[in-house]
C-alpha cells in the first residue's frame, strides 16, 4: 500500500475517533444534565414536604392553644385537628409524588384560611364574652349595693316599727294597791292587815298615747305574794299569758275600751283565803309589757 492512502485512513479514524468522542460528550452531559435535573426536582419536592408538614404541625399547635365555650364551634375545630394529621399520614405516605405533595399544600392552605375565621370568630366571641362578665361584674355588684340599701331599709322599717309598738304600749301613773275589807252595807273600807282583808284593789291612771291604737284592751295584773307565789283568784293554772318573752301565770285581768284618752282604771282580786303577811308586788302589764310596778305591805 503506498504512502498517501496510509494517510487518508489514518486521518478518517481520527475523524471518526473525535466524532465518537464528541458523541460519548454530549451524551455525558445529557446524562449528567437530567441526573442534576432529577436531583433538583427530588430536592424541591423534599423541601415543599417539610415546609407542608411544619405548617400543618404549626396549625395543630395553634387549635390546641384555641379556647372556647362553644359546643359546635369546638366540634368543628376538633373535627379541622383530625383532617391535618390525615394530610400528615398522606405526605408520608405520597412523599415522593409531586402531585399530591402539591395537592396537599393546596388543602392546607384552605385549611388555614378557615383556621384564621375561627381566630376572628374566637377573638370575637371572648371579647363578647369579657363585656358580658362586665356587665354581670356590675349587675352583681348594682344587686349588691340593692341588697345592702334593702337590709338598711328593713332594719330601719323594724327600728321604726319597733319604736312604734314601744311607744304605742299604753303608759300608767300613779299605780297602787291597796287592802280591802267589804263591810255588810257593801261599802269597801281600806285595811292594812291581812287577815282582814277580802280584796286587794290596784289603780292606775292610764296615760294619754296617741300612736296607740283605739279599741279594746286587756290588762293583766300579777300579785305576787311574801313567798313568791303568784296568786289565782280561781286556782286556775290554765290563767296564763305571755309577757317579756316568757310565759306565766296572772292574778286577774281586765280589759277596757281604750280612745286614747287619760282613763282612771281600777282591778279587784278576790282573796280565796286569808292571805299571809307581809310584802306583795303587784305588776301591770299590757299586750305583753310591764307599764306600771306597786307594793303593798300587809301586816
Amino acid at each position: 500500500m503506498d504512502e498517501p492512502k496510509k494517510s487518508n485512513k489514518k486521518s478518517i479514524a481520527i475523524v471518526l475517533l473525535s466524532i465518537l468522542a464528541l458523541a460519548f460528550a454530549v451524551l455525558y452531559f445529557l446524562k449528567a444534565t437530567e441526573v442534576e435535573d432529577k436531583e433538583e426536582t427530588i430536592s424541591t419536592i423534599e423541601l415543599e414536604k417539610l415546609q407542608l408538614k411544619s405548617d400543618l404541625q404549626e396549625m395543630l399547635i395553634q387549635y390546641d392553644t384555641l379556647t372556647v365555650q362553644n359546643s359546635q364551634l369546638n366540634a368543628e375545630m376538633l373535627g379541622q385537628q383530625e383532617q391535618i394529621r390525615d394530610m400528615l399520614k398522606q405526605i408520608e405516605k405520597h412523599k415522593d409524588d409531586a402531585w399530591i405533595i402539591h395537592k396537599l399544600k393546596k388543602e392546607a392552605a384552605t385549611l388555614r384560611d378557615i383556621m384564621k375565621g375561627y381566630l376572628v370568630t374566637i377573638d370575637s366571641l371572648n371579647t363578647l364574652n369579657i363585656d358580658l362578665q362586665k356587665d354581670k361584674e356590675f349587675l352583681v355588684e348594682e344587686l349588691s349595693q340593692a341588697k345592702t340599701k334593702a337590709q338598711a331599709l328593713e332594719k330601719e322599717k323594724e327600728g321604726l316599727k319597733s319604736k312604734v309598738e314601744t311607744g304605742s304600749v299604753l303608759r300608767t301613773d300613779a299605780l297602787s294597791s291597796v287592802g280591802i275589807r267589804v263591810r255588810n252595807n257593801g261599802k269597801q273600807v281600806e285595811v292594812n292587815r291581812a287577815n282582814r282583808t277580802e280584796l286587794i284593789r290596784t289603780c292606775a291612771t292610764i296615760a294619754e298615747n296617741i300612736i296607740a291604737e283605739p279599741g279594746k284592751k286587756s290588762v293583766y295584773l300579777r300579785i305576787i305574794s311574801p313567798e313568791g307565789i303568784v296568786l289565782d283568784s280561781e286556782n286556775d293554772d290554765s290563767k296564763r299569758f305571755d309577757f317579756e318573752g316568757v310565759s306565766g301565770k296572772y292574778s286577774v285581768k281586765r280589759t277596757f275600751d281604750y280612745q286614747n284618752k287619760t282613763e282612771d282604771l281600777c282591778i279587784f282580786y278576790t282573796a280565796q283565803d286569808d292571805l299571809p303577811g307581809g310584802r306583795y308586788i303587784v305588776e301591770m302589764y299590757e299586750s305583753g309589757v310591764l307599764i306600771g310596778k306597786t307594793e303593798l305591805d300587809l301586816k
